[in-house]
């Protein structure tokens, strides 16, 4: 019997979902639409930042407090040039090992939202184009709009989670799953248990250096997911 007071939090990006590329394509474009220039494509570059530290990291004149300024038009354009490559992006969406059964399977047992670098429309696109938007509540979750560093996102969720489930929930309570360091950081700054899987572009290895709690190569062994989750899998 699965525990029903966890809180869950997923990333979406290389933990749940992949867009075969498309998704790094249109967040480029909409930045350099804005901001200019011609950017980086290593998807290290990417990974596990939220997207207002990418395009802090991109463009180093901006600083975080005149980021907010420029939030509302870049939100704009990246929805429009999403809308735009809609149809790639369905063409090329895939869940990653596992997940198509694994978040029916947890569905109404446990509270699970995503927590993702992700500004929320895009969040919202991506997981309704991959079918999982019904799994996740999404109004407990965080997201890229709501800070630039990705830390500071885990506290906010358990806030709206708080509002949302109308409950508390304690940090051993919590439970994050990502595929980067910055998850894993995420969940350690805030006492969260940590569950890093390798499904994006770092190794077992690389992830293993930032200790998470649990480890796997991906989320394919749903009795090693809920033991990974729930300590014992209960």
């Amino acid at each position: 019997m699965i525990n029903p007071d966890y809180f869950i939090l997923w990333d979406v990006d290389a933990t749940l979902l992949t867009t075969g590329g498309i998704g790094g394509e249109v967040m480029r474009a909409a930045m350099e639409q804005v901001f200019g220039g011609t950017l980086p494509r290593e998807r290290t570059f990417y990974s596990g930042k939220t997207d207002r530290q990418i395009i802090l990291d991109a463009y180093p004149e901006i600083s975080p407090e005149a980021l907010p300024d420029y939030l509302d038009h870049f939100t704009a354009v990246y929805v429009a040039e999403f809308e735009r490559r809609t149809p790639d992006l369905r063409a090329r969406t895939r869940l990653l090992p596992g997940v198509a059964e694994l978040l029916p399977l947890l569905h109404g047992r446990v509270a699970q939202a995503p927590l993702t670098g992700n500004i929320a429309p895009i969040a919202e696109r991506k997981l309704a184009i991959a079918g999982l938007l019904d799994y996740l509540d999404f109004a407990a979750g965080a997201y890229g709009n709501d800070d630039h560093d990705r830390a500071r996102l885990l506290p906010l969720a358990v806030q709206r989670a708080t509002h949302f489930y109308g409950r508390n929930f304690a940090p051993e309570q919590v439970v994050i799953v990502g595929d980067t360091p910055n998850d894993i950081r995420c969940g350690k700054q805030s006492g969260a248990r940590t569950v890093a899987v390798a499904t994006g572009p770092y190794t077992l290895e690389e992830l293993a250096a930032h200790a998470p709690d649990a480890l796997l190569p991906d989320l394919h062994n749903h009795v090693a997911v809920l033991q990974a989750i729930f300590v014992s899998g209960q």
